[in-house]
């Protein structure tokens, strides 16, 4: 054990103020799951090899609820406004809990979009499921979320996932396909292996959303667009009829 390290008899009672800590922070959500090396980016942007020590085995991930009423507006200015708030609240939200670790004397990696893939990690960690829209949906916020983690050696108890019935509810609407001014989402009933376009991994059974048109609508737009979080019933609390 390093010197000075905070020590730990009970993983499940240290998860507890780990979350307690992190919402002190500004966390909406927060979650534990195992780290997946499959989740884990090859290489960062410079090109460089991104290489974890094995010793991080746990992730900590981190849901930052954004402005609803803001994100409703998409696709004008003041829903990425929403989105530009929630990107800054997960930096400092992340820094800090990554910081009250390594006071434990334990490391911690942060991240936010870099790194790793976030969504996998977050249904890892029980903070939502996979939608027809690419996103993570939450029962509290639906996909109006940010997601950030952190790595870290402390021994954690890890969550589980969770269904609360979003796939059969996502065969049934497809609000976000309809919203979706880029006609990136898929409107099929059913998820399937198909890709969409070079950014989506083979060997997933999903709704692929082909992430360049996506983009391209953004460069038209001249701003983000949140289309597809604002149609989405669960954004709102609103549950769509299953069948």
């Amino acid at each position: 054990m390093r010197l000075g390290r905070h020590p730990v008899d009970d993983p499940a009672a240290m998860s507890a103020e780990v979350k307690k800590t992190a919402r002190s922070f500004g966390a909406d959500l927060v979650g534990i799951c195992r780290v997946d090396e499959r989740w884990i980016y090859s290489h960062d942007r410079s090109g460089d090899p991104i290489v974890i020590p094995p010793e991080y085995r746990y992730a900590i991930v981190i849901g930052i609820a954004m402005d609803r009423d803001a994100v409703m507006t998409s696709p004008a200015y003041a829903s990425a406004t929403a989105t530009g708030v929630g990107y800054s609240r997960m930096a400092f939200t992340i820094a800090c809990t990554a910081q009250f670790l390594r006071n434990l004397r334990y490391g911690a990696i942060p991240m936010g979009n870099d790194t790793a893939l976030s969504i996998p990690l977050a249904i890892n960690a029980g903070l939502g499921q996979l939608g027809r829209n690419g996103l993570l949906v939450t029962p509290e916020y639906g996909p109006c979320v940010r997601i950030c983690k952190l790595f870290t050696d402390l021994s954690l108890a890890p969550d589980g996932p969770i269904d609360f019935g979003l796939t059969d509810a996502c065969r049934s609407c497809s609000r976000c396909a309809d919203a979706c001014e880029g006609e990136a989402i898929s409107s099929a009933r059913e998820p399937s292996f198909d890709v969409a376009c070079p950014s989506n991994s083979p060997g997933v059974l999903r709704w692929a959303v082909n992430a360049d048109r996506c983009y391209d609508f953004w460069v038209r737009n001249t701003a983000a667009c949140s289309n597809c979080i604002a149609a989405c019933p669960f954004t709102y609390g609103a549950r769509p009829n299953v069948g």
